[in-house]
């Protein structure tokens, strides 16, 4: 009888001693879970696109990401605008194992997701324009692959119904794009129709330079004209000297990315507000949502109008369109 009573009491230690081992290893599982760093690899290819990653880096920090202790990117700047400089740099990130590649603008996003066919790396776009027609995603509601994102609202056709409200006159709007970007071409995509119902004559020019583009709009007469800048790696960034040289002809200058001070209308997203708004589909990446199953989202779009700039043209612009501005450069 004694001989079973302490079998019972060496069974039941044996027991508890499993069940404490068991507690101990699930702890420190979960302890190695909690110091796990999530590392983003970002990709860019538009330098200014850039503040969409000082947007992304407050939205982790107000959802509780600690750089350097649970989250960290990885970012080496803007790189050249060539396919070869972006496929060069996806595979620099992705052989340091990162968790998410961040593609800012659409020939990175392009880019990233060639890259990643075939892994479960997820694609986070941010910045890009017509995401569907682009060929990053079939349905904004449930985009297919490994991509989701932010994608910039479609503001030429709306930019020129200001421009016409604004501009006296207007007849002719000059837009130049390098048909080497992509971006510039499904942006272009059905703006005739909207042009024409405004009684607008776009005048395409193909550049490959914003020197280029600049020596079109000296060209350009000031009655009845005026100039718009798509989305464009190879112009964006000549923004304020496109803005220089309109001014000097005295014909308005329009944007629907932020170029720079100088620009007399601009319709776009805040990109600082469009990276706190990825930042959250990445917090939803990270818990384990899958990219399919988080709708591609649009960002918000603000109207900028600068009055130094009209000053400066000799152009008056309406108080009903000053009133809907988000921003006004006095």
């Amino acid at each position: 009888m004694m001989t079973y009573i302490l079998t019972r009491i060496w069974v039941k230690a044996g027991l508890i001693c499993l069940m404490a081992l068991s507690l101990l290893t699930a702890a420190d599982r979960a302890g190695n879970a909690s110091e796990r760093i999530f590392v983003v690899g970002v990709v860019n290819n538009v330098a200014i696109l850039s503040p969409v990653l000082n947007g992304f880096k407050k939205g982790m920090a107000e959802l509780g990401y600690v750089e350097d202790e649970n989250f960290k990117y990885i970012y080496h700047g803007p790189v050249a605008n060539s396919h070869k400089a972006i496929d060069a740099e996806i595979r620099n990130l992705l052989s340091q194992d990162v968790d998410m590649l961040l593609a800012v603008g659409n020939d990175s996003a392009l880019r990233a997701k060639k890259a990643v066919e075939g892994t479960d790396i997820p694609v986070l776009a941010a910045a890009c324009s017509r995401p569907v027609e682009a060929g990053l995603i079939k349905d904004m509601r449930r985009p297919e692959g490994n991509m989701t994102g932010v994608t910039s609202a479609g503001t030429i056709s709306k930019a020129l119904e200001w421009m016409k409200l604004i501009i006296p006159g207007l007849k002719k709007v000059y837009v130049p794009y390098n048909p080497e970007d992509e971006v510039s071409i499904v942006s272009l995509s059905g703006l005739d129709n909207v042009a024409s119902k405004l009684g607008i004559n776009l005048a395409y020019h193909k550049i490959h330079s914003v020197e280029e583009a600049i020596e079109g709009i000296k060209k350009l007469s000031g009655e009845g004209n005026a100039v718009y800048i798509i989305p464009s790696p190879t112009l964006n960034p000549g923004g304020s000297e496109l803005s220089r040289a309109a001014i000097n002809k005295g014909i308005p200058l329009g944007a629907s990315v932020p170029l720079d001070n100088d620009v007399l209308i601009t319709l776009s997203s805040d990109l600082d507000v469009m990276g706190k708004q990825t930042a959250r589909l990445a917090h939803e990446i990270n818990q384990g949502v899958k990219p399919v199953n988080i709708p591609m989202e649009t960002s918000e779009v603000f109207l900028t109008i600068n009055l130094k700039t009209a000053a400066k043209i000799g152009l008056q612009i309406p108080d009903d369109v000053l009133i809907q501005a988000r921003a006004i450069i006095r």
